[in-house]
């Protein structure tokens, strides 16, 4: 058994669909049971317009939601009775759940990933790493995204680590990893790229170097380590640009009788296919490496494939033990002792 759990609130989309993609997650992984935490009689009322196996879905009070407009450590210390912390608590306390998924306040997930989960012993900082599709049809994920701001070279060095960790969890024997720069050339980016190049390249990971931006989903990349700042910069302009395309390709279509009726005739299909390659929604959360259970952070606005997803995530990667296998690749690397090594060659 695969026990999993679920924080039904916070989503932008509400319970509905978090209870739609939990029964979903329910028949396509037959050996999951999850734990439904929220508003037990909003959660069965949605739970009764289904059939589902009622064995394999266990439902925890809680009232409260934290919401995104509030301090995310205020809230996690002061809404207890809040579906999040109690999911977080359930997730730390029973040891038979492995891992669980929110698509609540990203700074609140965050915050209770590592104020009551925990983080792993060695892991200097947990980082926040979703996963892209590339233009050859795989994936790259980026870490960290956003969890962390303001960075040393040793946060980014354990964050190779473990984005490499988490690239195999989905099946990439030996993942590239690229460091997110202005340039490819060694010498290029700021003090804080420096120091990582020079740790990466002693590290037993695939360093291939230096990475442009304008490359992240060129397919050439398996692992695309920066800062949180930077790093959520980078998404955030690479979601914009394909909303952008999007829109355009739409105003374009219906700009005059002759486009509608190429896109229909011809166009239509592939067009749903580039939909298709380019929905985050199919690739489930981004994933809080780093604590010591798996946490996936859903997008807010998440369809219930996405909520499904999410749980098929957790369920490949608890079965490839990825949580053992951070801890041993952290106690394998002493990133400090890689930064005096650096640094006294440059004195």
């Amino acid at each position: 058994m695969t026990k999993i759990v679920l924080d039904t609130f916070g989503a932008d989309r509400g319970v509905s669909v978090v209870v739609e993609g939990a029964v979903d997650a329910l028949e396509k992984y037959p050996e999951v049971t999850l734990v439904l935490v929220g508003d037990s009689d909003i959660i069965n009322a949605e739970l009764s317009k289904y059939k589902y196996d009622t064995e394999r879905i266990i439902v925890e009070d809680a009232k409260e939601t934290i919401t995104n407009e509030e301090s995310p450590t205020v809230a996690i210390r002061a809404k207890k009775n809040s579906s999040l912390v109690r999911a977080l608590e359930i997730t730390k306390a029973d040891p038979e759940v492995v891992g669980m998924v929110s698509a609540g306040s990203t700074g609140a997930v965050l915050s209770g990933g590592i104020f009551k989960v925990g983080r792993i012993k060695g892991v200097l900082r947990p980082a926040l790493c979703p996963v892209l599709p590339t233009l050859p049809g795989g994936r790259v994920c980026l870490v960290d995204c956003g969890a962390n701001m303001d960075c040393k070279p040793e946060y980014l060095a354990q964050f190779a680590l473990m984005g490499v960790e988490y690239m195999k969890s989905l099946g990439i024997e030996n993942p590239r990893v690229g460091l997110v720069s202005v340039g490819v050339e060694d010498k290029k980016g700021n003090d804080l790229t420096h120091a990582v190049f020079k740790m990466l390249k002693k590290m037993p990971i695939n360093f291939v170097g230096n990475m442009e931006s304008r490359e992240a989903l060129s397919g050439d990349y398996d692992v695309l380590v920066t800062d949180g700042f930077v790093g959520n910069v980078l998404l955030k302009s690479i979601e914009g640009t394909a909303k952008m395309m999007s829109t355009l390709l739409k105003r374009e279509i219906k700009a005059s009788t002759r486009a509608k009726i190429g896109y229909a005739l011809f166009m239509k299909g592939a067009m749903n296919n580039f939909k298709a390659s380019m929905d985050y929604h199919a690739f489930g959360g981004a994933v809080f490496v780093g604590v010591e259970k798996i946490i996936v952070k859903s997008h807010g606005s998440s369809k219930a494939s996405s909520i499904t997803a999410s749980v098929g995530q957790v369920v490949q990667m608890n079965s490839l033990n990825f949580i053992t296998n951070i801890k041993q690749a952290i106690a394998s690397v002493d990133v400090k002792a890689l930064l005096d090594e650096s640094e006294e060659k440059n004195d």
